[in-house]
């Protein structure tokens, strides 16, 4: 693919990059890629299908692949199956418990089950499989959208928290570059915008595994060979950007595009977690996205959202370390009262969430991360006792924000929240900037500034400067 790496349809080659260790192992059976790959459909539910019907998943948002209805293509390949389609009729599916269930329902029985479509629609794919013996999972990609296509985890709905859940590797992964063609240009691009996040995610994991290393409940030590998995093509994304600007992105940039967004999937499938790819700016777009459900407002692309609050997490790591420069990590960690933590929690999400179960839901997660920080005294001790060996570390992950702003917009993307097709108000965005570490038990950079003070209304006032 690029920088001597193996091509990323190529699995045995990954694995072999990847190595052993104590790595998951990489459970995606097998990925089709290029023009005419939606072929290739036919033959693979023949051969991954158990006993029972095939039943395809999908919203119910068109479909179309160089010029052609996909569904029809699709009907007309898999003869018999049957055409699921889950969520409202204009598209905006969310993996919430009803949908689910109503997707457990209807393919209940099958043999084989064929999602089409985003990740969400996958994301659920791969939720409900979990309870299906014997049930095979095919995944076709409709857009460069998301990572979540080519890795065993899903992000459903909990009580109004967006909650990334353990599921399952689908058994094949379908990737045609013509259906991608015809995808909404926006939607494409918002991939970039979700990719953004490896220059600031890796960081957080980093850090994370720095202060409190594996502790239960948290997420995998940091490793290397994952990082640079996706991090080594860093350079790339930011070169092929340009070719995802205008009505028409080039169709090799959305192939590249498409094998990052696999690569970005395996590396945090192998690693157990999804912090690879999920950092301070998912938190952020997470925040703003279950706002805007519970508003009732229209809100913006995943990747979209999260390449804008990549730029955010960009200044907040640049601004935490000018402060450790200046002595701000010299000073014991004052971490917070549990009860202290509670209440601004519960402050936080009352105007979205009046019945207080979001906010008791994301205090059950931040409390695990304040009981695993307290259990070793001072937290930041780690890092104080090595700050040069880890600077060093950090300042080859991260990218200043410039540099992610000039590609956002050379994609024909934001970089601001003001300029989100939906865009975010200074009073939102401060809202999920301030709040973000308090939303889940991942610890990073908004959770470092915290405890070294440097996440008071004069930095976040810093970090926001011009972005609202």
């Amino acid at each position: 693919m690029t920088d001597g790496g193996p091509d990323w349809a190529d699995l045995d080659a990954l694995r072999r990059e990847l190595g052993g260790g104590g790595r998951r192992p990489l459970g995606l059976g097998r990925v089709v890629a290029g023009d005419g790959a939606l072929d290739a459909l036919p033959g693979l539910v023949a051969e991954f299908r158990g006993p029972g019907d095939v039943v395809v998943l999908a919203a119910a948002t068109p479909l179309t692949a160089d010029g052609r209805d996909l569904r029809a293509a699709a009907e007309a390949a898999l003869d018999g199956a049957r055409w699921e389609v889950l969520g409202p009729d204009d598209g905006a599916v969310h993996a919430d418990a009803a949908t689910l269930a109503a997707a457990a329902k209807a393919a209940g029985g099958a043999g084989c089950v064929v999602t089409i479509g985003s990740g969400t629609i996958t994301d659920i794919g791969k939720t409900i499989d979990l309870e299906r013996p014997g049930s095979r999972l095919i995944a076709v990609q409709t857009a460069t959208s998301v990572n979540g296509y080519a890795d065993p985890f899903s992000v459903l709905l909990r009580k109004g928290v967006k909650r990334t859940t353990a599921t399952r590797w689908p058994d094949a992964l379908l990737v045609d570059t013509g259906v991608l063609a015809g995808a909404p240009p926006e939607l494409n691009r918002a991939g970039a915008g979700d990719m953004m996040a490896m220059f600031t995610a890796l960081a957080d994991w980093y850090l994370a595994s720095a202060v409190a290393g594996r502790a239960e409940g948290g997420d995998p030590p940091y490793e290397t060979t994952i990082a640079r998995l996706v991090r080594s093509r860093g350079p790339r994304l930011l070169a092929l950007a340009a070719g995802l600007g205008g009505d028409r992105p080039d169709p090799a940039s959305l192939a590249e595009l498409a094998g990052l967004l696999t690569l970005s999937g395996i590396g945090m499938g192998v690693g157990g977690s999804t912090a690879p790819a999920s950092g301070m700016e998912h938190a952020v777009s997470h925040l703003l996205e279950m706002a805007a459900t519970a508003g009732g407002r229209p809100g913006n692309f995943h990747g979209t959202q999260v390449g804008v609050a990549a730029v955010v997490a960009a200044r907040t790591w640049a601004r935490v370390l000018d402060r450790i420069d200046g002595g701000a990590l010299d000073r014991p960690a004052a971490l917070p009262a549990p009860d202290a933590v509670r209440a601004r929690i519960e402050r936080a999400f009352a105007e979205i969430d009046p019945s207080g179960e979001m906010a008791a839901e994301c205090f059950a997660d931040y409390a695990r991360k304040l009981t695993r920080l307290a259990a070793g005294g001072d937290p930041l001790a780690v890092l104080r006792a090595s700050w040069a060996r880890h600077r060093a570390v950090l300042d080859g992950l991260l990218t200043d924000p410039g540099t992610l702003a000039g590609a956002l917009a050379s994609a024909g993307l934001p970089a601001r929240f003001a300029d989100l097709p939906e865009p975010v108000d200074e009073g939102t965005a401060r809202w999920a900037v301030t709040n973000c570490p308090l939303q889940r038990q991942r610890f990073g950079v908004a959770d470092l500034a915290m405890l070294i003070g440097a996440g008071e209304d004069d930095d976040i006032d810093a970090v926001l400067d011009g972005m609202t």
